[in-house]
């Protein structure tokens, strides 16, 4: 995966990917990384930063830890949640980075950070809905085929998700708070006319197009959540009750309500 990651990235990964050797390849790619950790992984507290974390060393064995050898500095932050409607209330949560500079990205930030990962999900649904307006419908019957149409359909999403953050810069506002559906309906209104268009038009048309991608705005994230519960019975998670279905949305924001343990 690292090798797949630009160097400069950000990446948020869960506690599976948690282990000595992925840590110390991330930095020597140039990424950083904000991630979960297991229950049994063990930080020593050695000195509390400004914003309530605290660096810490990996160590690749016990044997290691004892002798003090091989080891990675990393940052630890723990934290919990003021609001009782949130899940994981009252709980210690512990997210671990390679962020090390507490005054340029503080342990609130990154906590926020990590959990908007699952913005991914709304990518996902974006690229196998809406480009084409129905789900992803694959007519090719030789192996060849179907790269060829899983290449054009991830080219024209990232097109479409190349052109979105120019227009949010545009208006200075969050990409996010951009409709995706809206910018595809205004690049199928401007592509024709480009490719029509004398060489010497294309700056003003394409301007023209990027204003009104930026117009094409959501209203900002409500505060909801799930419950984390199946209707399967042979599941690690719960099973889905009545009571899951009138479940109390959480009152605050996600930044509000995360308390830095120190």
């Amino acid at each position: 995966m690292l090798r797949k990651v630009p160097a400069g990235s950000l990446v948020l990964w869960d506690r599976g990917f948690y282990g000595y050797a992925s840590w110390v390849q991330a930095p020597r790619r140039g990424v950083h990384v904000v991630g979960r950790v297991p229950d049994q992984a063990v930080f020593e507290v050695v000195r509390t930063l400004g914003d309530g974390s605290f660096p810490a060393t990996l160590y690749p064995t016990w044997s290691d830890r004892r002798r003090q050898t091989h080891g990675f500095l990393v940052r630890v932050i723990e934290y919990t949640f003021d609001d009782p409607n949130r899940p994981g209330h009252g709980q210690r949560h512990r997210r671990v980075t390679t962020l090390l500079d507490a005054n340029t990205h503080s342990a609130t930030e990154l906590v926020v950070l990590y959990h908007e990962r699952w913005e991914i999900e709304i990518g996902n649904d974006e690229l196998k809905t809406h480009p084409r307006g129905r789900l992803v419908d694959l007519r090719s019957r030789t192996p060849c085929g179907v790269l060829q149409e899983l290449h054009g359909i991830l080219l024209a999403y990232n097109a479409v998700r190349y052109f979105m953050p120019e227009a949010a810069l545009s208006v200075s506002i969050d990409p996010r708070r951009l409709s995706f559906i809206h910018a595809v309906r205004v690049l199928r209104e401007t592509a024709p006319r480009m490719r029509a268009a004398p060489a010497h038009q294309l700056p003003m048309l394409y301007a023209a197009m990027i204003a009104p991608i930026a117009q094409g705005r959501l209203p900002p994230r409500d505060h909801r959540i799930n419950p984390r519960v199946v209707k399967k019975k042979m599941s690690n998670f719960a099973k889905k009750r009545p009571e899951h279905y009138r479940v109390q949305h959480p009152q605050t924001s996600l930044e509000q309500a995360v308390v830095i343990l120190k």
